[in-house]
């Protein structure tokens, strides 16, 4: 269980939450709901770790999950609408430097697996300059393959459905499905409602 209570999070000048609470049950997909502008993808940004809290507390059962940032960090894949991609890289090249920066090992083989649980193993060295939205989304979504072989118990997810199409979708949905059988807990904003398993 995460556990928000209290949170305060300011984005320049501005209050976008204060005194926010909430209960992230394991194991579940939750979705951030609310109006473009409102704030659901600092929330994510801040349970990730990435925008301070200006007050408040995250915790995981009884902990506060950024006493040891570095260890909160590892335990989770973070994905936000930029899709974190160098376009002077190819699609391999780009999950490869994921995965060091991440610290997990990575060798051919786990990058072609983790490109063909998207349909990407053909598009591996395409660079991403000359890349669709559409492949670029599933270039960065290919990184949630690897939390199967690393440990990780959280995905935190800004609409990470856009720019998918139906086939894409499927594949996706696949990952998501697989992910919440392994006691995954998924975090994000989305105007899919058919992942959802409880609203926030």
């Amino acid at each position: 269980m995460l556990y928000l209570k209290d949170l305060t999070i300011q984005r320049g000048n501005k209050i976008v939450f204060s005194n926010f609470n909430a209960v992230i049950r394991s194991g579940s997909t939750t979705l951030i709901k609310g109006k473009n502008g409102s704030g659901k993808s600092t929330l994510l940004r801040a349970i990730a770790g990435f925008t301070p809290l200006e007050g408040g507390v995250i915790k995981q059962n009884k902990n506060d999950i950024f006493k040891n940032n570095e260890e909160w960090v590892k335990n989770l894949i973070f994905l936000d609408t930029k899709n974190g991609l160098s376009k002077d890289l190819t699609v391999a090249e780009n999950l490869n430097a994921w995965l060091t920066i991440k610290g997990w090992s990575s060798n051919k083989e786990v990058i072609k697996m983790a490109l063909k649980s998207v349909s990407m193993e053909k598009y591996a060295d395409l660079y991403i300059s000359q890349c669709s939205e559409g492949l670029k989304k599933r270039a960065a979504l290919s990184r949630l393959y690897l939390s199967f072989s690393n440990n990780v118990d959280f995905w935190i997810l800004d609409e990470p459905t856009n720019e998918l199409d139906t086939s894409s979708l499927v594949l996706f949905k696949k990952l998501v499905f697989k992910f919440l059988k392994q006691n995954g807990t998924i975090i994000l904003a989305s105007h899919d409602p058919t992942i959802i398993e409880k609203k926030v």
